[in-house]
């Protein structure tokens, strides 16, 4: 037994022995690893300043390589030792020695020795600089010794470029950077004397692309100077502080932060601020139209819309998460041609990171390119163009929102068919062998149609001054050839205007205008009299003393009426029938409208010649707008840049935000959003007369104008002797 436990007790201690040499060799091998693997920093110089001074002048060295114990470095100046006042890393303090002489400064660093550059023994001298950095108009200050001149204003330069010094002290300048100076040293020139000392880090901001975007949005900035490390550039856009993704001396990429605004861009590094453009907010792009929404390889994509850039590599398109290559841009279409292999999906833009999904792409050979007209009343012949259509006519399916339309003739990219009975606006769709494919738009049920008289019909005199619609939808037009009043209901029916069983006869109609009570106001020139006709038909007098033109109400039940005669203004009636001059209005002759706000707006002869909109404030009379000018051409602009010619036609409320207006000699109905005064064309025509789609249907003259509560508009025809209806929805 005690020989077994003295066993054990040799052969535990030499196993413990064993384990604790593994582990000092281990561990020595482990020192020896490190030792071996130390990255030794190599030494070099990358600045050194000043380069000139008396004994005693600090030499400050920059580089790499320099360790921190002083013991381990020693510096001559033309041989001679010099003082190590400190040591780090990256920097060493020398001092110029006594009794020194002009020459090189050496500086070895335990066994390895490198020459710094030359330093001259004199009274001048350059050191620090401060700001070190900066752009051009940066005020830098001077630190060093002899300034002072006796001969000649001291001169600084900033990479050999000249400086205007706006100080000098014997030991301290203050210059302004110029333009274009560059990244080199402060040079000083005393009496023909110079000095160079610290580098200044010249800082330029030439560009930033892209100009434009939003939140998200990441933006090149182009220039010099820039640190490399990241977080040594502060980039705002307009105040707000932006993310910098990358950074090198000659860029940085960053990301427009949330809630950013336009104005300028700006990048801060070491407390300078460099100036750069501005960066313009702009909304996500807008697709309005992609054409076709199916399609085969090869196939020609348009995408229509708002807030594309004119710059195609700032516009990328997807379809099914696939990026597709852009083939030409403007700001308002994209084109591109599809690859096919898509599959089916949304399609994408993104315009300077700014998202927006559109309408889904079926990746098929069955496809609609376009539609003509795309609008249209029952009967329209409708030509479609694709592909994959089948040449036998009655395998094509076309569904105009829902109803099927019988194919006329068909070829392989063409149908010819004409618009069903019963049309309503909506989706128009194609099946063909096992495929559908939607139209770029909606089918529109639009067009122009005759509600009463024409040419040839004995309905209405050729003079017909103006309309006005009840809140049942009936219209009523001044007859002014036969002196009376025509009622035409919603379905098209004319009668005469009667009161107490007697047909109503006026001197001289003109105007009319309806209230929301249904009470009927007709000017009646001749007598200088306003006659309200109740719904009761009471015909009474409601304003008298002037000869009233076309009139109308604002929301409070004030009318404003305009005066017959070159000159003779416009009168404001209150609804107890006493009236005031409107001030501002010279000759308007066509219907005034007035919007929500109680704005006022009038077609002016006087002022305009009836080609422009002039917007009054009745509060306050200098407040006055303009919406196009007194030249008549043709122009969809914004305020004073739209043109039309002759609003003869009047303006009408179309909707909360907008409104129209008769462009006579245009043929067409312009619109115009109140807010923001842009001109739009809603249809033009061409002369004569006929109905159809809002291309082809023709028209004589538009005398004015009504919009009812679905939308639909009224012209009054005179030319034509008749009252047109033009269908939108």
């Amino acid at each position: 037994m005690i020989y077994d436990m003295n066993y054990r007790r040799k052969f535990n201690t030499g196993t413990t022995f064993r384990i604790l040499v593994g582990l000092l060799m281990l561990l020595i091998g482990a020192c020896k690893k490190d030792k071996i693997e130390a990255i030794k920093i190599p030494l070099s110089i990358t600045e050194y300043f000043p380069n000139s001074g008396n004994q005693g002048t600090l030499v400050t060295i920059q580089g790499t390589g320099f360790g921190e114990n002083p013991e381990h470095v020693t510096g001559t100046f033309g041989g001679i030792n010099a003082d190590v006042v400190s040591v780090t890393p990256d920097e060493i303090v020398l001092r110029a020695p006594l009794n020194g002489k002009s020459g090189e400064i050496s500086l070895k660093v335990n066994d390895e020795q490198v020459s710094v550059g030359s330093y001259t023994y004199q009274e001048l001298s350059v050191g620090a600089i401060s700001p070190s950095n900066g752009g051009a108009g940066t005020h830098i200050k001077i630190s060093g010794a002899g300034f002072s001149s006796l001969l000649q204003p001291a001169q600084v330069f900033v990479n050999g470029k000249a400086a205007v010094v706006i100080t000098v002290m014997d030991t301290l300048l203050i210059a302004e950077v110029p333009v274009g100076a560059g990244s080199g040293p402060v040079m000083v020139k005393v009496d023909g004397k110079e000095a160079s000392g610290q580098i200044f880090k010249f800082q330029l901001i030439n560009s930033i692309k892209p100009l434009s975007g939003g939140k998200g949005t990441v933006v090149r900035i182009n220039g010099t100077g820039f640190e490399e490390e990241a977080a040594g550039n502060i980039v705002y856009f307009n105040g707000k502080i932006a993310t910098v993704t990358a950074s090198a001396a000659d860029h940085l990429l960053v990301i427009a932060p949330d809630q950013v605004n336009t104005g300028p861009l700006s990048v801060t590094i070491n407390g300078q601020k460099l100036s750069g453009p501005v960066f313009t907010v702009v909304a996500p792009p807008v697709i309005d139209v992609v054409t076709p929404l199916s399609g085969p390889k090869g196939s020609e994509m348009t995408i229509s819309g708002a807030l594309f850039s004119a710059i195609a590599d700032e516009n990328k398109v997807f379809i099914n998460g696939i990026a597709i290559p852009v083939q030409s841009v403007t700001e308002t279409r994209i084109k591109l041609i599809v690859p096919g292999g898509t599959g089916n999906g949304t399609v994408k833009v993104v315009v300077n990171d700014q998202v927006t999904e559109g309408p889904q792409f079926k990746d098929q050979n069955l496809g609609v390119f376009s539609v003509s007209p795309d609008n249209g009343l029952a009967g329209t012949t409708v030509t479609i163009h694709g592909s994959g259509f089948s040449t036998n006519a009655a395998s094509n399916k076309v569904y105009f929102n829902g109803i099927l339309a019988p194919v006329k003739t068909a070829t392989e990219n063409t149908i010819v068919l004409d618009a069903p009975t019963g049309l309503s606006t909506g989706d128009l769709k194609i099946v063909t062998g096992g495929q559908e494919a939607l139209a770029p738009q909606k089918f529109r049920r639009a067009g122009i149609i005759t509600l009463a008289g024409g040419p040839n019909s004995h309905d209405f005199g050729s003079a017909l001054t103006s309309m006005a619609l009840d809140n049942d939808g009936n219209i009523y037009v001044v007859d002014a050839t036969n002196k009376v009043l025509k009622k035409i209901t919603p379905d098209g029916i004319v009668s005469t205007l009667k009161s107490n069983g007697t047909i109503l006869t006026f001197a001289a109609p003109y105007g009319i205008v309806i209230d929301k009570q249904n009470n009927i106001y007709v000017s009646d020139q001749s007598s200088r009299e306003i006659r309200k006709i109740t719904p009761s038909g009471q015909n009474t007098v409601y304003a008298s003393g002037f000869a009233a033109g076309l009139m109308t109400f604002d929301n409070d039940g004030n009318m404003y009426a305009n005066v017959s005669g070159f000159g003779a203004g416009m009168n404001r009636v209150t609804p107890s029938g006493n009236y005031s001059k409107v001030i501002g209005p010279l000759w308007p002759n066509s219907r005034t409208v007035v919007d929500a706000a109680g704005g006022v707006y009038f077609v002016d002869q006087g002022a305009t010649g009836n080609n422009g909109i002039s917007k009054l404030n009745p509060a306050n009379p200098n407040d006055m707008l303009r919406i196009g000018s007194s030249n008549p051409d043709y122009v969809d602009e914004i305020g004073l840049a739209a043109r039309f010619n002759g609003i003869e036609g009047g303006l009408a409320l179309f909707g909360n935000i907008k409104m129209i207006a008769g462009d006579r000699y245009n043929y067409a109905i312009r619109e115009v959003d109140i807010a923001t005064r842009a001109v739009s064309t809603l249809f033009k025509l061409t002369p004569g007369f006929a109905d159809g789609t809002l291309t082809s249907a023709k028209i004589a003259s538009m005398n004015d104008l009504a919009v009812d509560k679905e939308g639909n508009i009224y012209i009054l025809d005179s030319g034509n002797k008749a009252v047109r209806k033009v269908l939108l929805k």
